[in-house]
């Protein structure tokens, strides 16, 4: 009897002290636990390293478009300076507060310059100002800007600054045009940028590929025959082992269809 009612026991489920089946003990879950966090933890640690990877592999394709694409407006603009055309005139006409006849470059330095043109091929003459910014640090990276007015507005307002919408962030160099900088290189991590530092932005030659010095008005820079434009820019984002940034140049250069070609200015 008894034996038959253990036998009825297992068979409803109950188990005998002596079955050999249990759960786990609390140090196993411990364990278990402690080795489900590691691989988590190693897991999203993957991740985060493979997602800043991601940001500097991005920032440094978006530096270079960003870069060229500036550069390329640059050139762009310098082949329509010197508006209109030289074949119109044999000597163009007096330039200076004519909001219809461009002065084509009107200045240059190793980190402005400003020139006017037909940009739209509209027979609207613009004016167009490139400039290095330093940021309050007083250091680079700077920003290359490049802002433009009608000549018209220029003209009724000489003092009318334009807004700047075109730029290109983490600019390095700032050469003085001297073999210098004009501002220094702060930048977190452990390399050094200052080789960067001393090219110019702007240079100017003549026909003769001939540095030509700074101008502050048309016929002073009547000599220029061609603009090269070098931008050394840093990504915005570190990589993520060595703590270093990515730094490109990207140099252009273009002839310009400038005053001495025309016949010359009269101011």
């Amino acid at each position: 009897m008894v034996r038959r009612n253990a036998m009825a026991a297992r068979r409803i489920g109950f188990l005998s002290p002596c079955s050999g089946q249990r759960g786990f003990s609390l140090l196993e879950m411990m364990v278990a636990l402690a080795i489900l966090t590691v691989v988590i933890g190693i897991a999203v640690d993957g991740l985060t390293q493979m997602q800043r990877r991601d940001f500097a592999e991005q920032s440094k394709t978006d530096t270079v478009q960003e870069t060229r694409d500036f550069v390329d407006q640059m050139v762009r603009d310098l082949h329509d300076v010197g508006y209109p055309p030289r074949v119109v005139f044999v000597n163009k006409p007096a330039c200076t507060g004519n909001s219809n006849i461009s002065c084509s470059l009107i200045s240059f330095s190793s980190t402005q310059i400003i020139y006017e043109g037909d940009l739209d091929g509209t027979g609207t003459v613009y004016r167009v100002f490139m400039q290095l910014k330093v940021p309050a640090s007083g250091k680079c990276p700077c920003v290359l800007q490049r802002g433009v007015l009608t000549k018209a507005a220029v003209v009724a307002n000489p003092a009318l600054q334009p807004t700047y919408f075109t730029e290109v962030n983490g600019v390095l160099n700032s050469g003085d045009g001297a073999g210098g900088s004009t501002y220094g290189i702060t930048l977190p991590g452990p390399d050094s940028y200052s080789t960067y530092a001393t090219a110019n932005v702007f240079d100017a030659y003549d026909i003769n590929a001939a540095p030509v010095i700074p101008c502050g008005d048309a016929t002073a820079c009547a000599s220029i025959d061609s603009v090269q434009i070098t931008a050394n820019v840093a990504s915005k984002f570190a990589d993520p082992k060595t703590q270093t940034y990515s730094v490109y140049s990207i140099t252009s250069k273009a002839r310009v269809n400038n005053a001495q070609d025309d016949g010359g200015i009269i101011p």
